[in-house]
């Protein structure tokens, strides 16, 4: 039998008399005092409610302080921290996610977070809601004070910066003031005067007034059919004012290669004419309307006048027909219906 010395934690004896035997086989299948493993049902004691220390919770801790996942049950605030963008529906699935109560997507108003509870007529009026602080809480909201996203009504003074619409803009009430430094408008054409029934009536006076010293007007004149400017009317020098027959600076030509009888059209030109002669014919000018006859040739021009009442400046008698010299002009200036003054050089 061999001597030495032992070291153990419990020392082993038998005092019968006879040899004693120790199996140690057995100290394998017990867990070791680092990272042990343990199998089967370990229990341990339950720590206090609302322990927040390094003790291991037992499973009767963790049902006391957290909800199940089914059917959980909350006391106090709950709070829902939004995670990323804005947030969307809320959504409160049953178990296998085939029905849901819905929380439409959120609108600020006042200071308020609304999410809406759909109703099966729209009525509910009842809304989940924050004032950004994280806590929900669900009750009803008084809209009156608040116009709707869907056709707007809006009263008193709205103001706001930087606003872009992208449908059409109606505008109801007497003053229109618009306060800026440019106003830009991409329409070529500007219409005013637009009422249910428009007439010249409802058109008088209507135009643009340039506030000044004295106001400055261009209005539509109904009692003279005509637009008419408060102040003189300047162009640059390039630039010309033209009428319905042309440049007013200008005396237009009609060109004529045989004869000629006046028509209206001949009104403010002058008639370029190298033979065959001009006639006058009845009904064709208005008082004020004057007409230029140029011989252009060397022979004379017979002016028949016969259907109107033509006299030669200076002359008492009226004139049946007139002889315009060769190279000789004269201008004929209609007074009255189907009365007309001549006068020019080499017009006798």
């Amino acid at each position: 039998m061999a001597y030495g010395t032992i070291k153990a934690d419990t020392l082993i004896y038998d005092d019968s008399g006879s040899d004693a035997t120790l199996d140690l086989s057995s100290i394998t299948a017990k867990a070791p005092s680092a990272s042990p493993t343990f199998t089967g049902t370990v229990t341990i004691p339950t720590p206090s409610s609302g322990d927040n220390s390094t003790k291991a919770a037992s499973t009767a801790f963790v049902v006391a302080g957290f909800a199940p996942l089914t059917t959980p049950t909350f006391t106090g605030d709950v709070t829902i921290n939004a995670v990323g963008a804005a947030p969307g529906d809320l959504r409160f699935n049953d178990n296998d996610n085939s029905n849901y109560v819905g929380f439409q997507a959120p609108a600020t108003v006042g200071s308020n977070v609304l999410w809406t509870l759909p109703s099966a007529d729209g009525s509910s009026g009842q809304f989940l809601k924050t004032n950004g602080s994280g806590t929900f809480s669900f009750g009803s909201v008084d809209l009156s004070a608040y116009a709707p996203l869907a056709s707007p009504g809006f009263s008193g003074t709205m103001t706001g910066a930087n606003l872009t619409l992208s449908g059409d803009l109606t505008v109801n009430g007497t003053t229109t003031t618009i306060d800026t430094t440019n106003l830009d408008v991409e329409d070529k054409n500007i219409t005013i005067g637009k009422v249910s029934s428009p007439s010249d009536s409802t058109a008088d006076g209507g135009g643009l007034t340039l506030k000044g010293a004295s106001d400055k007007t261009w209005n539509w004149v109904n009692s003279t059919d005509a637009w008419t400017s408060s102040e003189n009317i300047a162009t640059a020098a390039s630039k010309t004012i033209s009428d319905g027959i042309g440049n007013v600076r200008e005396i237009p030509q009609t060109s004529k290669s045989s004869a000629h009888t006046i028509v209206a059209a001949d009104a403010g030109k002058h008639i370029y004419i190298s033979t065959g002669g001009v006639t006058f014919a009845s009904g064709i000018c208005s008082a004020g309307e004057a007409i230029t006859i140029v011989n252009n040739s060397g022979s004379d021009q017979t002016i028949t006048c016969s259907a109107v009442t033509m006299y030669l400046a200076g002359d008492t008698s009226a004139k049946s027909s007139l002889t315009l010299k060769g190279r000789g002009m004269a201008t004929f200036l209609c007074t009255a219906s189907n009365v007309y003054y001549g006068s020019g050089g080499g017009l006798e």
